[in-house]
């Protein structure tokens, strides 16, 4: 209850900051009827398609993207006076390591997650000891460690160790070894799966960044806490000519801006590849260097021809789209690599609590409340849950697991609005009409 009255200040907070023009009142009272559907039962709405659902990761899975660095602001920002750099190519590979135990802002297991970037570009700087201009090749080397929670892909944690060298000839100057940390609250949650067409969210993000190391090139020297609100645009698909990447199965496009209406991010994201096939970043680290990555080559470790997948977990519900408050049965079945059912101990995750249990014969049937499923992002539709999570192979020693499985729940928005409603919906309204708020953005805002 206590994150829903922090979903409806936010909401509010969001409507003081978007431009203003003349409301359309058959759109407001249109949604307010349709989507503010009192009672717990399901009700029928009428939804966009679904685009994506949430990707299962596997210990192995490995993607190879091709990299363009814009880092001018190494340069920018610091005290190497003359400094120029041009854009930095190379490459990046991302793979999921490891699969962790843990409980952080809701509790969930955690996909550890590794990427090694290289890349150069020409540039010039001066020696320090010369005084002369030097024209070489920038060297970025990047090791990141990202912890990324199973239910729905939020980034929890990202630590990126960073060696930068500049090579003149004989000449090599140390530009950079640095150790950068960030973490969220609440956890970073890019996408809101399962993905629908024309699908809005909003996120209220602390990032905290503490930087370590030395060099010529500068970075802040304390911790830096950052409080920034941010709105994804609709979610669309992508025209396929436009992809670098073939996906069979139409790419999603999710761009998210800043409260000024600056772009942070854009992916493109690929059902087939259970990742990105492109995506922009204003910050790869380094406190603004921008990034472009588009897809080379991925490797998922169930579909390496004549490999031995390990054994697997499949979590199946008799309903994925409820009212509030409402039991569901989940059904979680573990099997051999050779799909034979397999009797395993089995971790259960949703939002709040986690429990223990086992399949007798490859089978369990467990039964949830939706209200502990509850998921902390708004949403215009539908309002996304953390999914069910059950997770094999436990070794208690190191806190992992050696598979996972998921299967995610969609609270109709139609339930959430009838508990926020007293609370939001006469406030919503006297804004929009103090403000003259736009038609679509009035309807966007009515519709949570």
């Amino acid at each position: 209850m206590g994150g829903l009255r922090k979903a409806g200040s936010l909401v509010l907070i969001l409507l003081l900051f978007m431009p203003y023009s003349s409301p359309s009142p058959i759109g407001l009272e249109t949604n307010i009827v349709s989507m503010f559907d009192e009672g717990n039962a399901t009700s029928s709405v009428d939804r966009n398609p679904l685009l994506a659902s949430l990707p299962i990761w596997e210990i192995g899975d490995s993607w190879m993207y091709s990299v363009s660095l814009d880092a001018v602001s190494l340069v920018e920002n610091s005290d190497v006076e003359g400094a120029s750099l041009n854009i930095l190519t190379g490459s990046a590979t991302r793979t999921v390591s490891a699969i962790y135990e843990s409980s952080v802002n809701g509790s969930s297991p955690e996909y550890i997650v590794t990427t090694t970037l290289g890349a150069t570009g020409t540039g010039e700087f001066p020696d320090p000891v010369l005084g002369i201009i030097l024209t070489g090749d920038l060297i970025i080397g990047m090791v990141e460690t990202m912890r990324v929670r199973v239910s729905d892909l939020a980034i929890i944690h990202v630590s990126r160790d960073f060696d930068i060298d500049f090579q003149a000839g004989p000449a090599k100057l140390d530009m950079a070894d640095v150790i950068e940390n960030t973490s969220y609250f609440p956890s970073y949650e890019f996408y809101d799966f399962p993905i629908r067409e024309s699908d809005v969210h909003f996120l209220s993000i602390l990032r905290t960044t503490t930087w370590e190391g030395d060099g010529l090139v500068s970075f802040p020297g304390e911790t830096v806490d950052n409080n920034t609100n941010r709105e994804t645009l609709p979610a669309k698909t992508v025209d396929s000519a436009l992809l670098s990447f073939p996906c069979t199965s139409d790419a999603v496009s999710i761009s998210e801006i800043a409260s000024d209406g600056v772009l942070i991010e854009e992916h493109h994201y690929c059902p087939d590849v259970k990742n990105y096939v492109y995506w922009y970043t204003e910050d790869v680290g380094l406190n603004g260097v921008k990034g472009t990555f588009n897809l080379i080559s991925y490797s998922l470790a169930g579909s390496i021809p004549g490999s031995n997948s390990p054994s697997s977990v499949l979590v199946e519900l008799e309903s994925d789209d409820l009212g509030k408050d409402v039991p569901v049965n989940v059904t979680i079945r573990t099997e051999s690599s050779d799909g034979s059912p397999l009797s395993r101990t089995i971790h259960l995750y949703t939002m709040d609590d986690m429990l223990e249990s086992s399949t007798s014969n490859g089978e369990v049937t467990l039964s949830i409340n939706s209200t502990s499923l509850g998921d902390s992002t708004i949403s215009v539709d539908d309002w996304s849950s953390h999914a069910i999570i059950a997770c094999i192979g436990h070794d208690s020693s190191t806190k992992t697991y050696t598979a996972c499985g998921a299967s995610e729940i969609t609270i109709q928005g139609s339930a959430m609005g009838a508990q926020i409603r007293g609370e939001m919906i006469s406030g919503i309204i006297d804004i929009i009409g103090d403000l003259g708020r736009s038609g679509e953005q009035a309807t966007r805002l009515i519709r949570l």
